[in-house]
């Protein structure tokens, strides 16, 4: 699969423009929230890991950004981190990601940000991890998803929690996959069914005019 380095302020642009709607964001109460922040490991996040994505200088400095705001207004952070051992994720990729592995690891860059951190095994941030737990005790009613990939474990976790009634918000600079195709479809499916697709400059303006 094609990797790009791809997300630039013009194609960031070019999403809001087409795919974003703010009503959608509008219908939302910004309380009760918290911010996912999916697989925010070296394994994508390094140069020279197996599976870098080229983006993710910018997706980074976007997200640090993003998470200070977010620390600065009380929002909960809660990071995942992947890993797998055999098994049909090992299978279909055809390679593992040790648990035990520095591969796995949350970005240095990132990791102090957390509040919470979630393992799991597969795409699906719910799927027998303690996510849905710790949601429930936090008394969480939306959920801003940020991470990589787009198209794999954010998508599929942004559609999982949409079924089980959690507002979504799915930040178009939040989420990074390895190109500008993979990325668009993500955002045109959860802008169409699913959730309000903003920048997250926008989700902070949103935050700020319910204060």
């Amino acid at each position: 699969m094609r990797r790009e380095d791809y997300l630039t302020a013009e194609f960031v642009e070019k999403m809001r423009f087409s795919y974003y709607r703010e009503r959608k964001i509008m219908d939302i109460e910004p309380k009760h929230l918290a911010l996912l922040g999916i697989d925010l490991q070296r394994y994508f996040l390094e140069p020279g890991r197996k599976a870098y994505l080229p983006s993710s200088p910018e997706l980074i400095n976007r997200l640090r950004n993003f998470y200070t705001y977010a620390k600065e207004m009380g929002i909960r952070i809660i990071l995942t981190r992947h890993c797998h051992e055999g098994g049909k994720m090992a299978r279909w990729w055809g390679a593992e990601m040790r648990c035990a592995s520095a591969d796995t690891e949350i970005h240095p860059l990132l990791q102090s940000f957390a509040d919470y951190i979630v393992e799991k095994r597969t795409y699906d941030a719910f799927y027998r991890t303690t996510l849905e737990e710790l949601l429930k005790n936090l008394e969480i009613e939306t959920l801003i998803i940020t991470g990589v990939m787009t198209h794999l474990c954010c998508e599929t976790t942004a559609r999982n929690a949409f079924v089980r009634g959690y507002n979504i918000i799915f930040p178009i600079d939040g989420t990074l996959t390895q190109n500008a195709e993979l990325h668009e479809g993500t955002i045109r499916a959860i802008a169409h069914g699913f959730a309000p697709t903003p920048t997250l400059e926008d989700v902070i303006q949103w935050t700020r005019r319910w204060e």
